[in-house]
């Protein structure tokens, strides 16, 4: 089965052609062989903008590329149908992902405090584990009641040590109540960098209560 062309792939075709297939009615004017000139990527908003350039200065934009499928050899309706059908049933759904415009999100509300500053502070604290829970599940997931019934299984976790020191533990059976927990040992060190200060904040200045 044909596999369709990645945006890292892309940037090795640049003066190559490419066949490109649109999966919706909308974009299928843009069906058709072209050449890649370039590819604009800048950042915006913490998302990815930009678009691929064709030498005949048609483009796509990179908020778009989802409704396209490239490929070295050209592809017929069926084979995207195969190659759509495939990809869905290969997409692994966590809870996490960002939903389009047309699907729906839900959220939650569940605490109320007679503090201000302690309020914003638990909303702070709670923001953190709700970005490490996310990061765990998109990036390796999050061991699930399976993996914690095998003492053979390992799940890291972040500690924060009382000389500052934050690192990633590996852990088999003990579980704590409200603490995340990565299924890759990368991720988890990872996910340090990346909120390397707000980890900081929590393990030296939050305090779950008034004292």
């Amino acid at each position: 089965m044909k596999k369709s062309l990645t945006i890292e792939e892309l940037r090795s075709r640049i003066g190559k052609p490419i066949f490109v297939i649109a999966t919706t009615e909308e974009f299928k004017n843009k069906t058709a062989w072209y050449v890649i000139s370039k590819i604009h990527e800048f950042k915006a908003d913490n998302e990815n903008r930009g678009y691929i350039e064709f030498t005949d200065y048609d483009y796509i934009d990179l908020e778009k590329i989802q409704f396209f499928r490239f490929f070295d050899t050209e592809a017929t309706e069926k084979e995207l149908a195969e190659i759509l059908k495939e990809e869905e049933k290969a997409k692994k759904k966590t809870g996490y992902e960002r939903v389009g415009k047309e699907e729906s999100y839900y959220y939650t509300e569940t605490s109320y405090f007679n503090d201000e500053k302690l309020a914003k502070n638990i909303a702070r604290a709670e923001q953190l584990k709700y970005k490490l829970r996310r990061y765990a599940a998109l990036n390796g997931g999050i061991p699930s009641q399976a993996d914690w019934g095998n003492s053979y299984v390992a799940k890291y976790e972040i500690i924060g040590e009382s000389d500052n020191f934050i690192h990633a533990t590996k852990n088999f059976e003990s579980r704590a109540v409200g603490a995340i927990y990565f299924k890759d040992i990368e991720a988890c060190k990872k996910a340090i960098e990346i909120f390397k200060k707000e980890l900081i904040w929590y393990f030296t200045e939050f305090q779950e209560m008034l004292y």
